[in-house]
Order: C-alpha cells, then sequence, then structure tokens
C-alpha cells in the first residue's frame, strides 16, 4: 500500500511532467488552439472573444503574451508557451489541492480519483475553460472542508480564485452557489473569527455568486442561437469517451459498494471488480489495432465535459459530508475513516491515476504524428492543397481533422508566407476564420522547427 507521502509526490511529480511533455508537444494547438495562436499572433494580444470565460483565457494565455511582448516571433516557442500556459493553470490549481490534503487518505483517494476520471479523461481539449473551473472547485473545496481555523492566507487565496471563476465556464451556474454556501458554512462552524480573515471569505462567497450570476447570463443570452443546442447534443455523446466511460465505471462500482455493503470495503472484492475496468482502460490503446470506433480519441474527450463537472460536483458534496459531523451519518463515510479501508482506497485512487495513463501516452504521440504531417504538408506544398489529397483524409489521422480548423493549423505551422495552407473538406460549408486562399498576414511570425 502507498503511503501518502509517495502517493502525493508521484501525483505532484507525474503532473508537472506531463505539463512539460504536452507543452513541447503543443497540444494546446489541437481544434480551438490552433485559432487561438493565430489570433494572438496576429493581435500581438490577448484573444478575450468571449466575456462570460474571459478570466480563464486570460490567465492562461500569460504565458505566450509575455514572449509576444518580449519580441518573440517563433510559432513553435509561442505555441509552445500557449500550451505550457493552459495546462499550467489547472495544474498548479490540482497540486495546491493535493498539498492541502497530502496527510489525509482519504480526500487524498478523492483528488486522485479526480485526476484519473475527469482531468486526464477530458483535458485533451486543454484550450477549454472547463479545465481551469472544474480545478478552481476542487481547490477551493479541499481549502475549505480541511479549515480548523479563518485565515487571512486562506481568505486572499479564496478571493483570488473567486474572482478568477467570476469569468471562467458556464458551469459556475451550479458550482458557484455550491461553493458560496461552503464558504458561508465554514465562517458559521469555526467559532472564532478574525475581522480581516471573515471579510475576505464574505468578499470570496460573492465572488462565486458573481460567478453563478455570469454563467446565467450566458445562458439566457447564448454566444450563438445554436450554443446550447450542440452542447446538449455533445453531452448526449459522453458515451464515445471511452477512458471517460472506463474510469468512471470503475468509481461506480467502489461508490455503489460502499452504499450497498459498506463493511466490504475493507476486503478485497469491491476493488477486484473495479480493478476489471481499470484493467480494460490501462489496454483501451490496443482497441487502435482493430476497425472499431470505438477506441480512445482526443476528440471525444470533449464530448463528457458536461457530465464531468456533474462528478465534480458529487465529488465536492461527498468531500463536505465526509469532513462534518453530519457524514458520521452515513455508513459508507463512516467506514472510510477505518485505516484499513482508507489506505486501499488511495491505493484505488493511485491505480486509477495509473491506469488512465496508456491512452494519454498514446494520444499524445498520436497527437505528434498528426501536427507532424500537417507541417509537412504545409512545408512541400504552396497555395490551397486540398484535403482529401492528404494524409489527413485517412485513418488514424482523420480522427483528429476538426474541419473548420484546418486552414488555421496550416497557417500557424508555415515556416514562410509561400508554404500551402490545407482546405476544409469538399463539402465543409459551415463558418471558417478565413478562405484558405487568403489567410491572415501574420508578418514575421512564424514556425521555426
Amino acid at each position: 500500500m502507498p503511503t501518502t507521502t509517495i502517493a502525493y509526490r508521484a501525483t505532484v511529480g507525474l503532473l508537472w511532467t506531463l505539463v512539460l511533455w504536452h507543452s513541447w508537444e503543443c497540444r494546446g494547438l489541437f481544434v480551438d488552439g490552433s485559432a487561438f495562436l493565430v489570433q494572438i499572433a496576429r493581435r500581438e494580444w490577448f484573444f478575450d472573444f468571449y466575456n462570460p470565460r474571459l478570466y480563464a483565457m486570460i490567465v492562461g494565455q500569460v504565458p505566450i503574451i509575455t514572449a509576444v511582448f518580449l519580441g518573440v516571433t517563433d510559432l513553435h516557442l509561442l505555441a509552445q508557451l500557449l500550451s505550457l500556459g493552459l495546462f499550467a493553470v489547472p495544474t498548479a490549481l490540482y497540486h495546491l489541492a493535493l498539498l492541502r490534503v497530502k496527510d489525509d487518505p482519504v480526500l487524498l483517494a478523492a483528488l486522485l480519483a479526480v485526476i484519473g476520471v475527469v482531468f486526464m479523461t477530458t483535458s485533451f481539449f486543454i484550450v477549454g475553460e472547463y479545465n481551469t473551473a472544474y480545478a478552481i472547485g476542487i481547490a477551493v473545496a479541499v481549502r475549505l472542508v480541511t479549515a480548523r481555523e479563518l485565515t487571512v492566507a486562506d481568505g486572499a487565496f479564496l478571493v483570488a480564485v473567486g474572482l478568477l471563476g467570476i469569468r471562467a465556464y458556464e458551469v459556475m451556474l451550479y458550482l458557484g452557489p455550491l461553493l458560496a454556501a461552503m464558504i458561508l458554512w465554514t465562517v458559521y462552524r469555526i467559532p472564532v473569527r478574525p475581522i480581516v480573515a471573515t471579510i475576505l471569505y464574505m468578499i470570496a462567497s460573492l465572488a462565486f455568486l458573481g460567478g453563478l450570476w455570469v454563467a446565467a447570463d450566458s445562458l439566457i443570452h447564448p454566444f450563438s442561437q445554436d450554443h446550447l443546442s450542440r452542447t446538449a447534443a455533445t453531452a448526449l455523446d459522453a458515451w464515445q469517451n471511452v477512458q471517460f466511460d472506463l474510469a468512471m465505471g470503475a468509481a461506480l462500482v467502489i461508490s455503489g459498494w460502499a452504499v450497498l455493503r459498506p463493511q466490504d470495503l475493507s476486503g478485497r472484492r469491491p476493488y477486484v471488480f473495479a480493478g476489471i475496468f481499470l484493467l480494460l482502460l490501462a489496454l483501451s490503446p490496443l482497441l487502435v489495432l482493430t476497425d472499431s470506433l470505438v477506441r480512445p480519441h482526443a476528440k471525444s474527450q470533449y464530448t463528457a465535459r458536461s457530465i464531468a463537472g456533474l462528478v465534480i460536483a458529487t465529488v465536492i458534496i461527498l468531500m463536505w459530508l465526509y469532513t462534518s459531523s453530519f457524514g458520521t451519518r452515513f455508513a459508507a463515510l463512516a467506514a472510510l475513516r477505518r485505516p484499513d479501508v482508507s489506505r486501499r482506497m488511495l491505493a484505488f485512487g493511485c491505480l486509477m491515476v495509473i491506469a488512465v495513463m496508456p491512452s494519454n501516452i498514446y494520444l499524445t504521440l498520436e497527437w505528434r504524428s498528426y501536427l507532424e504531417t500537417v507541417r509537412s504538408i504545409v512545408r512541400n506544398n504552396s497555395g490551397v492543397v486540398p484535403f482529401e489529397s492528404t494524409p489527413l483524409a485517412r485513418r488514424p489521422l482523420e480522427t483528429l481533422v476538426e474541419s473548420w480548423i484546418l486552414p488555421s493549423q496550416s497557417l500557424a505551422l508555415r515556416s514562410k508566407r509561400t508554404d500551402g495552407i490545407i482546405a476544409p473538406p469538399r463539402n465543409f460549408n459551415s463558418w471558417q476564420p478565413f478562405p484558405p486562399a487568403e489567410p491572415y498576414p501574420l508578418g514575421h511570425y512564424m514556425w521555426r522547427d
């Protein structure tokens, strides 16, 4: 059984290693990220097109904007810095949460489950601000459930992330009031209330309620007429995310067993049954050897983002109950307080993170192959390149293609103005940032190997 120290240090080391590797591989360019890079180079400023998510957008772009101000014109380096900013923000928040619970095996296991079930299975689309919103929710909840006194340091942290959460993502529609309620409960349950710390806590609660207001307004006045319908349709496709399905299956087995037979959590049986899902998850990259579309897909990670938000909210509520006196009334939560059970839960949380790693590695290597192929096509052609004449039109690379982004990806990867621009498929008739034959002028910004 791993100790809490080993589990904490190994997880933090793994997360930051992945940040560096994913940044090196420019994973931030996946889908919308390429458009972000082009627009930042074109404007030499933040790409801040959507007010309800403005703050999460801006904070992730700080590294690339800093480099632009310093005169960096290498789009390759800028792509790596954009990726670094996008990955580092949620990772830093998860790191702070892990640090807070590093000595509590049950809460540490819960965080490992969140990282394995949600973050590692939905963050290939790292440009999505939901990654930051979910990390905010976990970081705040952990700080509140472990609070023994009201401190200025904690209050300042809550205010900072609360302000960030005002314009982070629509998920604040329910995370906002949940976190605000937890803050108020924390102030209520701790009898000693220093004036400065208490004021900071109250300001933070108002900030999260502000996030609720912004999220509600964004749903009442959506970004586009079909924004809500497309989001709902995407949520129904969450089953396509094999990684999320299998990780969630393992979590549900343990959760269901805890509710029905909590006394069994001290034995092996629940973990053996749940481990079947983790074994399948670890072996899931082998599905690429078949002709089936049921396999890890980078694009399918985006489909589970809405359900993942409900998972985050559920974990937050369970942590709240577990650490409260009210939680002792539930047999399942009471069982977790037993040392033998908590050790097994921690070990299983570690296994959840380990099991998702093979598919994460595979998808990142597949992305590297895709980006190198696009780079080769752009460099070896000029003018508009028909999509159908490229290797991108064939499997497995076609699974990474998002039609509207092809011209932007091509433009970002050009090393000279005469390099080619890949056109979307012939039957594509939806919106795209610019016509392939009339790319944005990026001046001295070029991709340098």
